[in-house]
């Protein structure tokens, strides 16, 4: 199953307007590690907004990849001056290095067998010193992949254990400058949401 953002365009771009504080100051650690005029590798950019829209007006370059055509053309209409691919995260194939890599809740919509590759390829498409930013499940505790409904359509999540998923990032070569818990666990539909800012080494 993929996830159909699609379906859910115009309910999605009434939705995804701003970055909640506690993801802005992530995203505020992974911008200070940036060079000036930074190449940015957007992978799950839906619409631009609020991630990459954040990153142009701090002056950065962003080539922004996504699955969603719809989403896509918001966000070229909003943001022309960048690069925008139509493509799955799992097949696209980088032809160059960034400076840093954005994978802001986008992962979980993937099966974990595919977290650990998408994520080498991303370390591999960095920079000497390139920054990353990854948002993925918030669980302490092993939870299957499961599915839920936004807006009536149903979506795939997966995601390792906190504690696997960071062990995996230090295991390609990442460190971990932070990692914060964003959403708790409710025990309920909120499996919990975890931002991790990570640097190449």
């Amino acid at each position: 199953m993929k996830a159909e953002y699609d379906l859910i365009e115009e309910q999605w771009l009434g939705t995804r307007k701003i970055l909640p504080e506690k993801d802005l100051k992530l995203f505020e650690l992974f911008e200070d590690g940036l060079c000036k005029n930074a190449l940015i590798l957007d992978l799950g950019c839906g619409h631009g907004t609020p991630v990459a829209k954040f990153l142009s007006n701090k002056g950065h370059r962003i080539l922004g990849v996504d699955r969603s055509a719809k989403l896509l053309a918001h966000a070229k209409r909003q943001m022309p001056e960048h690069e925008w691919i139509l493509d799955d995260l799992e097949s696209y194939e980088p032809d160059q290095t960034f400076d840093g890599i954005v994978i802001w809740d986008s992962l979980f919509h993937l099966p974990r067998k595919e977290h650990i590759r998408l994520l080498r390829k991303a370390y591999n498409a960095l920079k000497p010193a390139g920054m990353m930013i990854i948002s993925s499940g918030g669980s302490n505790h092993e939870i299957p992949a499961f599915t839920d409904f936004m807006f009536d359509v149903e979506f795939f999540y997966d995601s390792f254990p906190v504690g696997e998923l960071l062990k995996n990032c230090e295991t390609i070569g990442f460190k971990i400058l932070q990692s914060s818990l964003l959403d708790e666990p409710d025990g309920e539909r909120n499996k919990g949401r975890l931002g991790v800012v990570l640097k190449k080494v």
